[in-house]
Protein backbone atom coordinates (compact mmCIF):
# COMPACT_ATOMS: atom_id res chain seq x y z
CA UNK A 1 0.00 0.00 0.00
CA UNK A 2 0.99 3.41 -0.60
CA UNK A 3 1.70 5.90 2.32
CA UNK A 4 1.98 9.74 2.30
CA UNK A 5 3.72 11.32 5.15
CA UNK A 6 4.46 15.00 5.70
CA UNK A 7 6.54 16.71 8.06
CA UNK A 8 6.56 20.75 8.63
CA UNK A 9 8.11 23.13 11.04
CA UNK A 10 5.55 25.82 11.37
CA UNK A 11 7.42 28.25 13.57
CA UNK A 12 6.27 28.68 17.08
CA UNK A 13 4.39 32.22 16.87
CA UNK A 14 2.15 30.93 13.65
CA UNK A 15 -1.33 30.21 14.98
CA UNK A 16 -2.88 30.50 11.33
CA UNK A 17 -4.12 26.96 11.44
CA UNK A 18 -6.76 27.36 8.63
CA UNK A 19 -3.70 28.81 6.20
CA UNK A 20 -1.19 25.87 7.66
CA UNK A 21 -3.72 24.03 6.17
CA UNK A 22 -4.87 25.19 2.86
CA UNK A 23 -0.69 25.13 2.18
CA UNK A 24 -1.45 21.34 3.15
CA UNK A 25 -4.28 20.65 1.13
CA UNK A 26 -2.24 19.64 -1.90
CA UNK A 27 -0.24 17.35 -0.36
CA UNK A 28 -2.82 15.44 1.23
CA UNK A 29 -0.88 13.14 3.73
CA UNK A 30 -1.74 10.45 5.40
CA UNK A 31 0.33 11.18 8.29
CA UNK A 32 1.30 14.59 8.96
CA UNK A 33 4.28 15.27 11.24
CA UNK A 34 4.27 19.25 12.76
CA UNK A 35 7.22 20.76 14.41
CA UNK A 36 6.99 24.11 16.99
CA UNK A 37 3.03 23.91 16.40
CA UNK A 38 1.89 26.05 19.72
CA UNK A 39 -1.70 26.31 18.09
CA UNK A 40 -4.40 23.53 19.39
CA UNK A 41 -3.67 20.59 18.39
CA UNK A 42 -7.21 19.51 17.46
CA UNK A 43 -7.85 22.75 15.72
CA UNK A 44 -5.00 22.58 13.74
CA UNK A 45 -6.90 18.42 12.90
CA UNK A 46 -10.15 20.41 12.18
CA UNK A 47 -9.12 22.98 9.61
CA UNK A 48 -6.95 19.87 7.89
CA UNK A 49 -10.23 17.81 7.34
CA UNK A 50 -12.32 20.70 6.34
CA UNK A 51 -9.44 21.64 3.43
CA UNK A 52 -9.03 18.26 2.74
CA UNK A 53 -12.04 16.38 2.74
CA UNK A 54 -10.50 13.98 5.13
CA UNK A 55 -10.91 13.31 8.93
CA UNK A 56 -7.74 13.95 10.75
CA UNK A 57 -6.61 13.46 14.33
CA UNK A 58 -4.13 13.98 17.06
CA UNK A 59 -1.76 11.35 17.73
CA UNK A 60 -2.49 9.45 21.09
CA UNK A 61 -1.57 10.98 24.39
CA UNK A 62 -0.83 13.90 23.72
CA UNK A 63 -1.81 15.28 26.50
CA UNK A 64 -0.26 19.13 26.64
CA UNK A 65 2.34 21.02 25.59
CA UNK A 66 5.98 19.17 26.54
CA UNK A 67 8.50 20.97 24.29
CA UNK A 68 9.48 21.40 20.72
CA UNK A 69 8.58 17.81 19.03
CA UNK A 70 7.18 16.34 16.14
CA UNK A 71 3.16 16.36 17.02
CA UNK A 72 1.35 13.45 14.41
CA UNK A 73 -1.78 14.02 12.87
CA UNK A 74 -3.37 11.41 10.94
CA UNK A 75 -6.32 10.30 8.66
CA UNK A 76 -8.34 8.14 10.75
CA UNK A 77 -10.31 6.64 7.87
CA UNK A 78 -7.37 4.88 6.97
CA UNK A 79 -5.63 4.32 10.17
CA UNK A 80 -6.73 3.19 14.12
CA UNK A 81 -4.56 4.87 16.68
CA UNK A 82 -3.71 2.23 19.06
CA UNK A 83 -1.60 3.98 21.54
CA UNK A 84 1.14 7.08 21.98
CA UNK A 85 2.63 9.79 23.87
CA UNK A 86 4.91 12.85 24.23
CA UNK A 87 7.86 13.38 26.27
CA UNK A 88 9.92 16.23 27.76
CA UNK A 89 13.55 15.94 26.57
CA UNK A 90 16.31 17.85 28.24
CA UNK A 91 19.71 17.72 27.88
CA UNK A 92 22.91 18.97 28.57
CA UNK A 93 23.02 21.63 26.12
CA UNK A 94 19.70 21.95 24.90
CA UNK A 95 19.32 24.81 23.81
CA UNK A 96 15.96 27.50 22.56
CA UNK A 97 13.17 26.02 24.78
CA UNK A 98 12.67 22.44 26.16
CA UNK A 99 12.54 19.55 23.29
CA UNK A 100 9.71 16.47 23.07
CA UNK A 101 9.83 13.18 21.78
CA UNK A 102 6.06 12.10 20.09
CA UNK A 103 5.57 8.49 19.42
CA UNK A 104 2.75 7.30 18.08
CA UNK A 105 1.10 3.42 17.05
CA UNK A 106 -0.65 3.33 13.87
CA UNK A 107 -2.69 0.19 12.23
CA UNK A 108 -4.23 0.26 9.01
CA UNK A 109 -7.62 -0.39 8.90
CA UNK A 110 -7.18 -2.10 5.80
CA UNK A 111 -4.19 -4.30 5.98
CA UNK A 112 -3.90 -4.55 9.78
CA UNK A 113 -0.57 -3.38 9.66
CA UNK A 114 1.29 -1.74 12.02
CA UNK A 115 3.29 2.02 11.76
CA UNK A 116 5.32 3.30 14.47
CA UNK A 117 5.97 6.74 13.80
CA UNK A 118 6.57 9.81 16.12
CA UNK A 119 9.43 12.45 15.85
CA UNK A 120 11.62 15.02 17.56
CA UNK A 121 12.91 19.03 16.94
CA UNK A 122 16.77 18.99 17.92
CA UNK A 123 18.03 22.03 19.69
CA UNK A 124 19.82 24.36 16.97
CA UNK A 125 23.57 24.90 17.66
CA UNK A 126 24.98 26.94 15.27
CA UNK A 127 28.31 25.28 14.98
CA UNK A 128 26.81 21.30 15.95
CA UNK A 129 26.51 19.57 19.08
CA UNK A 130 27.03 16.29 18.64
CA UNK A 131 26.51 15.23 22.31
CA UNK A 132 23.28 17.22 22.90
CA UNK A 133 22.05 15.66 19.52
CA UNK A 134 22.65 12.13 20.71
CA UNK A 135 21.14 12.66 23.73
CA UNK A 136 17.90 14.11 22.29
CA UNK A 137 17.41 11.71 19.98
CA UNK A 138 18.19 8.88 22.20
CA UNK A 139 15.08 10.03 24.02
CA UNK A 140 13.31 9.36 20.78
CA UNK A 141 14.61 6.05 20.48
CA UNK A 142 13.67 5.12 23.50
CA UNK A 143 10.11 5.18 22.88
CA UNK A 144 10.37 4.56 19.49
CA UNK A 145 12.30 1.00 20.52
CA UNK A 146 9.63 0.13 23.14
CA UNK A 147 6.88 0.49 20.91
CA UNK A 148 8.65 -1.98 18.35
CA UNK A 149 8.96 -4.29 20.45
CA UNK A 150 5.58 -4.25 21.94
CA UNK A 151 4.16 -4.73 18.41
CA UNK A 152 6.69 -7.52 16.72
CA UNK A 153 6.37 -6.66 13.07
CA UNK A 154 5.86 -2.55 13.27
CA UNK A 155 7.88 -1.16 11.10
CA UNK A 156 9.16 2.73 12.03
CA UNK A 157 9.19 5.84 10.59
CA UNK A 158 10.18 9.27 12.26
CA UNK A 159 10.68 12.54 11.41
CA UNK A 160 11.36 16.37 12.02
CA UNK A 161 13.53 19.47 11.83
CA UNK A 162 16.83 18.15 13.59
CA UNK A 163 18.83 21.20 12.35
CA UNK A 164 21.40 18.58 10.76
CA UNK A 165 22.01 18.23 7.48
CA UNK A 166 22.44 14.48 5.68
CA UNK A 167 25.75 14.78 5.51
CA UNK A 168 26.52 15.35 8.92
CA UNK A 169 28.31 12.53 11.73
CA UNK A 170 24.76 12.74 13.41
CA UNK A 171 22.44 11.83 10.49
CA UNK A 172 24.90 9.80 8.97
CA UNK A 173 25.27 7.37 11.87
CA UNK A 174 21.49 6.99 12.11
CA UNK A 175 21.61 5.72 8.71
CA UNK A 176 23.65 2.93 9.71
CA UNK A 177 21.95 2.31 12.63
CA UNK A 178 24.38 4.46 15.31
CA UNK A 179 23.57 6.97 17.62
CA UNK A 180 27.27 7.54 18.79
CA UNK A 181 28.19 4.39 20.15
CA UNK A 182 25.08 2.50 20.57
CA UNK A 183 23.69 0.45 18.20
CA UNK A 184 19.92 1.11 16.94
CA UNK A 185 17.45 0.69 14.05
CA UNK A 186 19.28 1.85 10.72
CA UNK A 187 16.92 4.13 8.69
CA UNK A 188 16.98 5.10 5.16
CA UNK A 189 16.35 8.83 4.49
CA UNK A 190 12.50 8.57 2.80
CA UNK A 191 12.31 12.35 1.65
CA UNK A 192 15.42 13.07 -0.27
CA UNK A 193 15.01 16.59 -0.24
CA UNK A 194 17.18 18.34 -2.53
CA UNK A 195 18.15 22.12 -1.63
CA UNK A 196 17.18 23.46 1.82
CA UNK A 197 14.09 23.60 3.84
CA UNK A 198 14.95 26.37 6.31
CA UNK A 199 13.70 29.85 4.40
CA UNK A 200 17.02 31.38 4.15
CA UNK A 201 18.84 28.76 2.42
CA UNK A 202 21.37 26.20 3.13
CA UNK A 203 20.96 22.23 2.97
CA UNK A 204 17.81 20.83 3.80
CA UNK A 205 17.55 19.85 7.94
CA UNK A 206 13.95 18.90 7.84
CA UNK A 207 13.60 14.52 7.59
CA UNK A 208 11.64 11.90 7.35
CA UNK A 209 13.56 8.79 7.67
CA UNK A 210 12.33 5.07 7.58
CA UNK A 211 13.16 2.01 9.07
CA UNK A 212 15.25 0.09 6.79
CA UNK A 213 14.46 -2.59 5.08
CA UNK A 214 10.24 -1.83 5.99
CA UNK A 215 9.57 0.90 2.93
CA UNK A 216 10.17 1.81 -0.55
CA UNK A 217 10.74 5.00 -1.78
CA UNK A 218 8.61 6.07 -4.86
CA UNK A 219 8.59 10.44 -4.85
CA UNK A 220 9.70 12.64 -1.73
CA UNK A 221 11.28 15.85 -1.03
CA UNK A 222 10.05 19.17 -0.91
CA UNK A 223 6.50 20.02 -2.00
CA UNK A 224 6.03 21.77 -5.01
CA UNK A 225 5.29 25.17 -5.47
CA UNK A 226 5.24 25.02 -1.54
CA UNK A 227 8.09 27.62 -1.01
CA UNK A 228 10.64 30.55 -2.41
CA UNK A 229 13.80 30.77 -0.49
CA UNK A 230 14.34 34.35 1.14
CA UNK A 231 10.24 34.33 2.19
CA UNK A 232 8.59 32.82 4.77
CA UNK A 233 5.63 30.63 3.45
CA UNK A 234 2.31 30.95 5.52
CA UNK A 235 4.02 32.25 8.39
CA UNK A 236 6.45 29.17 8.83
CA UNK A 237 10.57 29.86 8.54
CA UNK A 238 10.66 26.23 7.07
CA UNK A 239 9.45 24.27 4.04
CA UNK A 240 7.68 21.00 4.21
CA UNK A 241 8.94 17.97 2.79
CA UNK A 242 7.06 14.98 2.02
CA UNK A 243 7.79 11.09 1.40
CA UNK A 244 5.44 8.86 -0.64
CA UNK A 245 6.19 5.20 0.06
CA UNK A 246 5.36 1.96 -0.43
CA UNK A 247 4.69 -0.12 2.57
Amino acid sequence: MLVNMVQWNVHYTNKDTKGLASVLKSADPDILGLCELTAQPETMAAHLSAATGRTYKVQPGRAGWQGYGTDIFYDSTKWKGLEGGVEKVMCPGTSGGERAANWAVLEHRGTGKIIVTGGIHTSYCANGCDSTHQCEITKLYKNLEAMKSKYPGAAVTWMGDINRGLNTLIVQNLLQGKIGSKAVFAVDDLAQTEGNTYFAGGVAIDHIFGEQGEFVRKTGGRIPGKGKTGQHLNGADHFPVFSEVEF
